[in-house]
């Protein structure tokens, strides 16, 4: 939608007193009130307005919407804000659900306010726009390619698996009482987070149970397993010698796998993610019996155990994992369920790792990449170019990233061939996509 902020300055000072206080000019400071017309969604939970010549990042609008925002950040060549009066709203407003989500509020959640089909549609927005932007494809390979749109996932609230809480106090009618607390919006800030909607209802409740005996403000950590839906906290003197780890379980062909990992360590949040992930990457990368793949960044290791299970005993699946941690705990499961001949597990820095395999002249199949959210980059795309695997399958939690590491692979001769995306994180501007890459001359 066309930015039309221009469209409102004249009657911006007869409307300033809706919000508040005075309308300003551009030279903006924090806490100047300015009436604009939001434009799109850009990515990391805001919208796009301008005033004359000011790019303003605003949080908890939508597009299309006129709207008076209070500045809360300036810069050289933008701003941030925040919306405090919606004039004329966006179809899809909706009363958020949690009191802790507004201007200087809880910055845990995006887009409390807008409904579900409206958050996916942004967030589709968001993927698109970054595969041209940042991966160089023309609109119409991007719009086909993502015709698919983004995947409900059927759970909207109480999502959250794992939750860090900054706990704090509040006084309520003369007593103090403590409560579960989650910082506001870019700052060190603290807001009462007891009604919070994304959090795992019923590790929630028990957090809330706990804080309010705590007086003194800490770090309490929640985390729920899918083992008997066990919920567990590290306070802050850490979990010790008898904290007992999560348990994850997966079902792989035959074999139900339980994985451990630390009550911080790293699982897909979203109960329903990982089986997704594993599922998409058996029927992208269709692993055969015998075939060479890698999981790289492959953490405690559920999708080298699909890979094992897929190639079989006369093939071979190297999981490389910077973790000691994790890296222990996959071989612990995949040496165990598929044997050492089967499945290696690496415990190395993966862009040193293929730089050693891509000088000594290795090969493979296929090959999975979990990065981090910076994505790949740059040293570990070139080695596949190297190495030039038949299939690469990328999973990426920032769309961004994707679209650099797409752009990267094309200079390797590697086209984007499928993108599948998720909305893993609902209410938040956070999504989860993987795309497949095959070399150019296969179709």
């Amino acid at each position: 939608m066309p930015d039309a902020a221009d469209d409102h300055a004249g009657k911006a000072d007869d409307d300033a007193a809706k919000g508040g206080g005075q309308v300003k000019r551009p030279g903006h400071q924090v806490g100047d009130l300015v009436r604009v017309t939001i434009g799109n969604v850009a990515h990391g939970g805001h919208c796009v307005a301008r005033d004359g010549n000011l790019v303003i990042f605003v949080r908890h609008a939508l597009p299309g919407e006129d709207v008076t925002v209070r500045i809360t950040q300036t810069a050289r060549s933008y701003a941030r804000a925040e919306v405090i009066d919606v004039h004329e709203a966006h179809p899809g407003r909706i009363r958020p659900p949690c009191p802790a989500f507004g201007p200087g509020g809880c910055g845990g959640c995006d887009f409390l306010h807008a409904t579900s089909d409206v958050q996916r549609e942004l967030k589709l927005q968001v993927l698109r726009e970054a595969l041209q932007r940042h991966g160089g494809l023309p609109a119409s390979a991007v719009e086909e390619l993502t015709r698919e749109g983004i995947i409900d996932l059927g759970t909207t609230t109480g999502w959250r698996t794992r939750m860090r809480y900054r706990t704090t106090t509040v006084d309520v009618h003369g007593e103090v009482h403590g409560v579960p607390a989650l910082r506001a919006y870019r700052s060190d800030d603290v807001v009462d987070a007891s009604s919070c909607v994304i959090a795992d209802a019923t590790g929630h409740a028990q957090a809330r149970e706990r804080a309010a005996d705590i007086r003194v403000p800490g770090d309490l950590f929640m985390a729920r397993d899918s083992v008997g839906s066990r919920v567990m906290f590290q306070p802050d003197e850490g979990p010790g010698d008898d904290q007992p780890s999560m348990r994850h379980r997966l079902r792989v062909g035959e074999n139900l796998l339980e994985f451990h990992t630390p009550i911080d360590g790293f699982w897909q949040v979203h109960p329903e993610l990982i089986g997704r992930i594993v599922d998409t990457v058996l029927a992208w990368g269709a692993p055969e019996s015998g075939e060479r793949w890698w999981d790289l960044y492959a953490g405690v290791g559920p999708i080298a155990a699909a890979l094992a299970d897929r190639v079989g005993p006369s093939g071979h699946v190297v999981a490389v994992e910077s973790s000691p941690i994790a890296a222990d705990e996959a071989r612990r499961v995949l040496e165990t369920a598929y044997g050492h001949d089967v499945v290696a597990v690496q415990q190395h820095d993966v862009r040193r790792w293929i730089r050693t395999a891509r000088n000594q002249g290795a090969s493979v199949d296929g090959v999975v990449l979990d990065p981090p959210r910076t994505g790949a980059g740059k040293a570990v795309i070139e080695a596949m170019g190297a190495i030039r695997p038949g299939r690469i399958v990328i999973v990426a939690c920032d769309p961004v990233a994707l679209g650099r590491d797409t752009q990267l692979l094309a200079g390797q001769g590697y086209r984007l061939a499928g993108i599948r995306a998720w909305d893993a994180f609902p209410q938040t501007h956070h999504l989860e996509s993987m795309a497949l890459f095959l070399p150019d001359q296969i179709s």
